[in-house]
């Protein structure tokens, strides 16, 4: 898919209603073949501007707008979303208009392949699906399509025409992106203990959002390195020293789901639908061992074992066995996000008794740390042990073995942000990511869009069926993206509302510009900090020649260093100038 306009109707945090971004043009007949061009090339979009600008709050825009779409075009509802109207999207923005392109996931032909999607909700209204009937005439009346699920048996007919994965991820943990997510990892439980009690096949969730935290590092990296190429993993396994993945242990614990249906609390092995895949892995393992769990007579179904183990030595033998397994990178990754998912079997527990998650859906708020309970080990049903990582040392060809929980944080944020990408390669997704960038080293800052870049086109990616937007303070990532896709944020006048214009528009250049030229005209930001300039203005306008002097030594090399030379020179000519005075 790829976003061309978004507007906000309704105020939305720092976003005042007739918010409007434009993010390509619209098309023209004797320019299309330009544009497809341009759509197929690896061009991220970059939100910048200074903390508090409000770059974030428009990817958290779009991630709730999602969210309400996806809840009126999907067939399932949680028993707890009574609650729920079309017209009320709880978390805002509360009216909208969003205009994408998304295309055919068998594309063939572009033009035969392409479809102009318009989203209007005005508010307390259900939002509207409308289809350009003609793509080059101004005059064509758009195509209504419903977007809103009349029956429990299918969803609507717009759903179609809904992104396959909406991904989200913040390397500051942005909680209020992260609401949303949240909130769909908990229908993703529904969905899937609610097929279990009414006996119905359950393949992977109808929702489509992902949100990847640090629990996903070992789902994302195992699955782009089974799946994708040495050549296209060469960037990940380079920047991170990283030989090779050497073993690492699943445990399984299949615990009791609760489910309350018609008042009476019914109960089944929670990993009841996913015995076939379960039993796949059981056979490919280099060894299993599980804890025998007697008949339990109170339940619908008996659990065949309470702790299954699950390890795996992998080689290329075992590498081809889970590719036997599993379909692709995307088939094992939702396997593994689904059973993180069902660790919310805990929550169940609590909320028979107090119905938490009923109060996490309804909530408008900007939280939800607090409001749902932690699972210990013990209550987990899924979770990854002794993930060992074989890595090279730095100048050496010697080898030694690491837990990737001892990875660094900006080592998670690489395998977060390259390997999502990665999976999701040539899925219709929209990709939002905060700030990724922010455990980097200045190096992996400089080269990061030129590796994610070199990386998706290694591995065949189709650009046509992705956007990626980003938020970023790092002048190299700005750096690296065109004036058209930099948009700058601002509150202008001291307002809480935010101001946004693309760097073409301020006649900013970007792309291949210095770091002092972004720092200047981007951020207002000195090139030096302020405390070292203070006190260097204040030894040019004071100081003595023999201080001066000194400061030479004192201060790194800077532009504002010329300054203190030129006093040197000026002081030095004064000096030189009275002493030849007075011997005349």
């Amino acid at each position: 898919m790829k976003l061309l306009r978004l507007k906000i109707n309704s105020d939305f945090r720092s976003l005042k209603t007739g918010f409007e971004l434009n993010f390509r043009p619209t098309f023209l007949k004797e320019e299309f073949l330009n544009e497809i061009r341009t759509l197929k090339k690896f061009e991220p979009f970059c939100f910048a501007g200074l903390n508090g600008s409000g770059k974030s709050n428009v990817l958290e825009a779009l991630a709730n707008i999602f969210y309400h779409l996806e809840l009126c075009a999907n067939r399932f509802k949680p028993d707890a979303f009574e609650f729920f109207s079309p017209g009320t999207n709880i978390n805002g923005p509360h009216a909208f208009e969003l205009e994408y392109i998304i295309f055919k996931e068998d594309l063939k032909d572009v033009l035969d392949g392409l479809n102009i999607i318009r989203i209007v909700k005005k508010e307390g209204k259900e939002p509207k699906m409308y289809l350009k009937r003609d793509l080059f005439s101004p005059d064509a009346i758009d195509q209504e399509i419903q977007i809103v699920a009349t029956s429990f048996d299918k969803a609507a007919p717009g759903k179609i025409y809904l992104p396959d994965v909406i991904v989200g991820y913040s390397s500051g943990e942005n909680e209020t992106l992260s609401i949303p997510f949240i909130k769909s990892r908990l229908i993703h439980y529904d969905e899937y203990a609610q097929s279990t009690v009414r006996n119905e096949r359950f393949e992977k969730p109808e929702s489509s959002l992902v949100y990847i935290d640090n629990e996903m590092s070992q789902a994302v990296l195992l699955s782009s390195l089974i799946f994708e190429s040495d050549q296209t993993l060469k960037s990940l396994k380079e920047e991170l020293n990283i030989v090779r993945l050497r073993s690492f242990r699943i445990t399984l614990q299949n615990h009791i789901l609760k489910v309350l249906e018609k008042n009476q609390v019914k109960k089944y092995p929670v990993i009841h639908q996913l015995n076939n895949k379960i039993e796949a892995l059981k056979k490919i393992s280099t060894a299993h061992f599980f804890h025998k769990f007697e008949k339990d007579e109170e339940m619908e179904e008996s659990r065949e074992y309470y702790k299954l183990t699950l390890d795996f030595f992998l080689d290329n033998q075992m590498k081809a066995a889970f590719r036997n397994v599993f379909k692709s990178s995307l088939d094992m990754f939702q396997f593994f996000q689904l059973l993180y998912e069902l660790n919310n079997n805990f929550i169940e527990v609590a909320n028979i008794r107090g119905g938490i998650k009923e109060e996490v859906y309804k909530s408008a708020g900007y939280y939800t740390d607090g409001k749902l309970p932690i699972p210990g080990p013990a209550d987990k049903v899924f979770f990854f042990e002794d993930f060992y990582i074989e890595k090279r040392k730095i100048n050496s060809e010697e080898t030694f073995e690491l837990l990737l929980k001892q990875f660094s944080d900006g080592e998670h944020q690489f395998l977060h942000t390259m390997g999502i990408c990665l999976i999701l390669k040539d899925k219709r997704s929209l990709i939002l990511l905060d700030e990724p960038e922010t455990h980097f080293n200045p190096d992996w800052r400089s080269r990061f869009i030129d590796m994610l870049e070199n990386s998706l086109e290694e591995s065949g990616a189709d650009h046509l069926m992705k956007d990626i937007l980003l938020t970023s303070h790092s002048p190299f990532i700005i750096s690296d993206c065109l004036p058209n896709n930099v948009i700058f944020f601002d509150k202008k006048d001291d307002s809480k509302f935010s101001v946004a214009k693309s760097a073409s528009e301020l006649g900013l250049k970007t792309f291949g510009s210095s770091i002092n030229y972004i720092l200047k005209n981007f951020f207002n930001t000195d090139l030096i900090p302020k405390k070292s300039k203070d006190e260097l203005i204040d030894l040019i306008e004071n100081g003595s020649l023999e201080e001066l002097r000194e400061a030479v030594e004192y201060f790194g090399e800077s532009s504002e260093k010329q300054f203190l030379f030129r006093r040197i020179y000026e002081l030095t000519e004064e000096m030189d100038n009275d002493s030849t005075a007075s011997e005349n």
